[in-house]
């Protein structure tokens, strides 16, 4: 007898252990992909090059192929096309509802305005850049007063920081909200306040009706005015009282927007008035944050959650870890690269999870303006976050990179 088959939107570097995961669990992965050369296409049973975003083909390749479950993790951008495979071939998965409340950052505006959650910034919804400018400084029921400055504009449907800068300055506006409309699928930005704090992110996830979350992380960023993701520490180092505000937080929100399985991503600002929204996602943590931190410090194997309940094999999840770590970016400079030691030596460093590069010789490396453009990454585990911090840094001090 054949071994089923299950659905993997995006064949990318991150999704890359969700197909194993798939074929480890004894079933075939179809993936699919619009890049031809995707990393996944080498892991997969079966590889078709469909955009993740055109569900009529992929709902066409899923029946013709028979799929018995479909899954995507760490990217936005294959979730409403999931959900529309889900509902036209009756499998478990979220409804295309769920799908637009946790990808859609302004309709998360509007259901947490709607649940009577005190989480949103000022915020304005934006469809040309003569509203925008009218937001910075124009009354409006989500902004009494204007939003003003410094503010944050972001595409409404975009991820992985494309888009999104913060602003000083009116001069500034006009080129950063086009920046940020080139990067809308439907057109529209968001013009937000911008509040300082400290910015966490949440991670977990919901099975057999309990919703659990598994990690809580402190957030770094570059300066302004992009905002690219640098570094994480689990846990956050916060005191119990911030903690557990974080923790009702989380739990309000997945209410709201209306999540009823799978996998939880959610970026909170902490503030000294309180707990804001950034976003909530419906998949897990980007650049391995649910492959490969969640399961070295919680025990929890979200991609195997993940996979059996797309399958109908729904299970209660339990923690089995507490344990700390690091995610952390790398950044090298600019210039063509010439040579790149180390990086094997560091991958040996007892206490990394996982390591890599995205870059290699005869790159030529520009400042980066979005997290894909960061250089490459490192996850580190420990009992302790100073021990984690202490590996990822013995990690950086290893890599040498050299620029010709």
């Amino acid at each position: 007898m054949e071994k089923p088959w299950v659905l993997v939107l995006g064949a990318g570097y991150w999704q890359i252990p969700l197909i194993n995961t798939v074929k480890r669990l004894g079933y075939r992965a179809l993936a699919t992909d619009r890049d031809t050369d995707a990393p996944g296409k080498f892991h997969a049973d079966r590889f078709e090059p469909v955009d993740i975003t055109d569900p009529e083909r992929t709902i066409e390749l899923s029946r013709d192929v028979g799929v018995i479950g479909a899954v995507s993790d760490q990217t936005d951008l294959s979730v409403p096309t999931l959900a529309r495979v889900c509902q036209a071939l009756n499998l478990p998965g979220p409804t295309p509802e769920i799908a637009f409340n946790t990808t859609n950052k302004a309709q998360m505006r509007e259901l947490v305005k709607s649940a009577g959650l005190k989480m949103n910034p000022k915020f304005r919804v934006c469809g040309n850049v003569d509203v925008a400018v009218k937001a910075i400084v124009k009354d409006h029921p989500n902004a009494p007063g204007g939003v003003g400055f410094p503010c944050v504009v972001k595409p409404t449907d975009s991820q992985a920081s494309r888009g999104v800068q913060k602003i000083l300055h009116m001069k500034e506006l006009k080129h950063a909200c086009e920046d940020a409309f080139r990067f809308s699928r439907e057109g529209r930005i968001l013009v937000e306040e911008f509040l300082p704090g400290t910015e966490v992110t949440v991670e977990g996830c919901r099975y057999a009706g309990e919703t659990h979350l598994l990690a809580i992380s402190r957030k770094r960023h570059t300066p302004p005015p992009h905002i690219i993701a640098m570094n994480l520490d689990f846990p956050a180092p916060l005191p119990d009282k911030t903690i557990k505000e974080i923790e009702n937080a989380y739990f309000d929100l997945v209410d709201a927007l209306g999540i009823v399985a799978g996998s939880i991503h959610g970026e909170l600002i902490v503030t000294n008035n309180g707990i804001y929204l950034v976003e909530m996602a419906n998949r897990g943590g980007g650049s391995g944050t649910s492959s490969h931190c969640i399961p070295a410090y919680s025990g929890v194997d979200l991609l195997e959650a993940n996979v059996r309940y797309a399958v109908g094999d729904e299970r209660p999840v339990n923690r089995t870890l507490n344990r700390a770590g690091v995610l952390r970016f790398m950044l090298f400079g600019v210039g063509t690269v010439e040579s790149i030691e180390g990086i094997n030596e560091a991958k040996a460093i007892p206490g990394v999870v996982a390591c890599d590069l995205y870059i290699k010789p005869g790159d030529i490396l520009q400042p980066p303006v979005m997290d894909t453009q960061r250089h490459g990454y490192i996850i580190t585990v420990a009992d302790s976050l100073p021990d984690a911090q202490e590996i990822a840094d013995r990690v950086e001090r290893t890599i040498k990179v050299s620029f010709s």
